[in-house]
């Protein structure tokens, strides 16, 4: 099983229960409106005072490389469970978010590089 395919997905569960949904009213029955949930950011202050106190030293360019073989590994690994899963749409699913993912690893590559030299 490839590391796309054992995303656990309990955490939307929460979201969705948390949104405020609109009711409506309907005159020619007598359903009650659905109850409505008010969504407010959470005030919470964050001390970024020691952000970049904790990076450990190391070659940017090489971390950034090996993210995108790592990414291009899982996009690989999410094509070949597809052909032998039958191609589902979950693998559908999974194939796509192992393209973005690798996308976005190489975009990231390709400014890291720009900003090396």
């Amino acid at each position: 099983m490839s590391s796309i395919s054992s995303i656990d997905t309990s955490v939307y569960s929460g979201l969705i229960e948390g949104m405020s949904y609109a009711s409506q009213d309907v005159a020619h029955t007598g359903n009650s409106p659905v109850r409505t949930a008010s969504i407010e950011p959470e005030e919470t202050s964050i001390n970024l005072s020691n952000y970049y106190s904790d990076i450990l030293p190391g070659d940017l360019l090489q971390t950034v490389s090996e993210n995108v073989v790592q990414a291009a590994r899982d996009l690989d690994n999410a094509m070949v469970s597809a052909l032998q899963n039958g191609y589902s749409v979950q693998d559908a699913v999974n194939i796509q978010l192992a393209k973005t993912a690798y996308e976005a690893n190489a975009r990231v590559a390709k400014s890291t590089f720009e900003l090396s030299i």
